[in-house]
């Protein structure tokens, strides 16, 4: 009956999470509210916690979120009094959580207390009905947004939309669609507005040298990483394209991080 209070861990800065989800009592450090801050959980109480992105939470606010889900009592950055809060909690990650537990970035005890009951959200590929109604809502979200009279998608554009692979999901049918609202022309969407065939900049990523298909495997073997390393330059690179340059952006469109999108970025040297 509370309220639903949302938090994306991978957005606030390592430093700042524990006091977002915790509050903090006054002076508890630099900069800190002289009448001290209800924390994110305090906020939740009687309703909904849900921690997107729980695969980049720090270890400090890992073992201080296992101590209120195992018997809802916390501390205030700062503080000394406990308290108490009671509230659903529900988390979600794009990241394959087992490993981070395996390579110890992420808590084992943490990880069983969080998967009590876990929804696995099958990619958009594999939910072929959801994709022309979605793809539809967004025609009129961003209809709207430009003044534009776009009303249908056209016989061949929902058939592309229905056989491209959407390795983005619904980040990338969401920008494929609002492109094609932005650059078309009429009222109907037409398949080349959608640019998903071969080139197009809705297209599976063919990549910065030509999209040069992988190479066999024979028995005189292939170099995986350097295979590991051009896929990923490829995709990087398009998805900065797509994204105008925005980095943000362009991490939204391969599911991953900010900060993981800008590391892997320059260890790449793009």
């Amino acid at each position: 009956r509370g309220p639903l209070i949302s938090v994306n861990c991978a957005a606030i800065p390592r430093e700042l999470i524990e006091s977002e989800l915790f509050g903090y009592e006054k002076g508890a450090f630099t900069g800190a509210s002289h009448a001290g801050k209800k924390g994110l959980v305090e906020e939740a109480s009687g309703g909904t916690l849900f921690l997107d992105e729980i695969g980049d939470l720090s270890p400090e606010a890992q073992a201080k979120l296992l101590r209120f889900l195992e018997d809802g009592e916390f501390y205030r950055v700062g503080g000394t009094r406990r308290l108490r809060a009671s509230a659903r909690v529900v988390s979600a990650t794009n990241k394959e959580i087992e490993e981070l537990v395996r390579k110890g970035v992420f808590r084992e005890d943490l990880y069983y207390r969080l998967a009590v009951v876990r929804v696995a959200v099958p990619s958009l590929a594999e939910r072929q009905e959801d994709i022309l109604p979605i793809a539809r809502h967004f025609l009129v979200e961003f209809s709207r947004k430009f003044g534009r009279a776009v009303a249908r998608f056209s016989p061949e554009a929902g058939e592309a939309l229905l056989a491209h692979a959407w390795e983005g999901n619904v980040r990338e049918l969401r920008n494929v669609v609002e492109r094609a609202v932005l650059t078309g022309k009429g009222d109907e969407v037409s398949a080349a507005d959608l640019r998903l065939g071969p080139g197009g900049a809705g297209a599976r990523p063919a990549g910065t040298g030509g999209g040069a298909p992988a190479p066999p495997l024979t028995p005189a073997g292939v170099d995986l990483a350097s295979i590991q390393e051009s896929i990923e330059k490829r995709y990087i690179g398009d998805a900065l394209r797509l994204a105008g340059g925005n980095e943000t952006k362009a991490a939204q469109l391969l599911n991953v991080n900010y900060h993981t999108f800008r590391y892997r970025r320059k260890k790449l040297g793009l």
